[in-house]
């Protein structure tokens, strides 16, 4: 899998500010984000949960909360791969292009599957991946908005337009992305090392910088090892996770 494309996105915009006016994060602030983000996200898919599963009317809210979901743990894998770069970085302009644009950030939070395969969806054949909608932002708004289409001047309800089995998908799909992210949260607030950490974040950093895939993963993680114990037990955590097939979502 390579969402590579949407990673790039920012270099596609008109930098139309000077970068030494752009905020600057600490390591601290961008490790809080991190875990802030992750905290809201999770809340906003309980709430779609609650709505999808739970629900006897019409499920249709529940997919735009759970794709907010989905950009909130985008944001989370932003500062993921930011946070080793913190105290060195100078120039945060990409950082918060990618902050404000919605569907780079619901692309983003599936870069969790470069550190655990775990991945439950609700099985319909005439859905397809990632989304059936022309965008991650379309989706959410199709689940809030009604509207009319210029073209064919159909009004649009979410109602009648947006099925169960679709809020079902999106709802379900979420959860092993969480099951990575819920670990990668344990490993840096915990008392590791600054190199254990950073390593975890240059591991993201790499996966949002290079053009890799799945099966590449083994490969990448060997090749960034050195000579630092600490850095090394980073990269074997990553390992760990990636390849136990028997990982159960916290």
């Amino acid at each position: 899998m390579s969402w590579y494309t949407y990673l790039l996105v920012s270099d596609n915009y008109n930098n139309t500010q000077n970068s030494s006016n752009i905020m600057q994060l600490k390591k601290q602030e961008v490790l809080e984000l991190f875990c802030n983000s992750i905290d809201n996200a999770y809340y906003l898919y309980q709430a779609a949960s609650e709505i999808a599963l739970h629900l006897k009317n019409k499920k249709y809210p529940s997919l735009g909360l759970a794709e907010l979901a989905l950009e909130e743990l985008g944001k989370s894998y932003s500062c993921l791969a930011m946070y080793s770069k913190a105290d060195t970085t100078k120039d945060w302009t990409s950082f918060w292009k990618e902050w404000r644009h919605h569907d780079v950030k619901a692309h983003r939070a599936f870069f969790y599957e470069f550190f655990c395969l775990l991945r439950i969806e609700f099985s319909d054949k005439e859905l397809k991946f990632p989304t059936i909608r022309q965008s991650f932002s379309k989706e959410k708004e199709v689940a809030f908005y009604v509207d009319i289409d210029k073209g064919n001047r159909k009004i649009h309800k979410p109602e009648t337009d947006i099925s169960d089995e679709e809020c079902l998908r999106r709802v379900t799909s979420l959860v092993g992305l969480f099951n990575a992210s819920f670990y990668i949260k344990d490993w840096l607030t915990e008392s590791y090392s600054e190199d254990f950490k950073n390593a975890i974040s240059d591991y993201a950093y790499l996966t949002l910088t290079t053009e890799i895939y799945q099966q590449d993963v083994l490969g990448v993680l060997s090749k960034m090892k050195g000579d630092n114990t600490e850095y090394n037990s980073g990269l074997d955590k990553i390992i760990e996770l990636f390849t136990n097939d028997e990982i159960k979502p916290k």
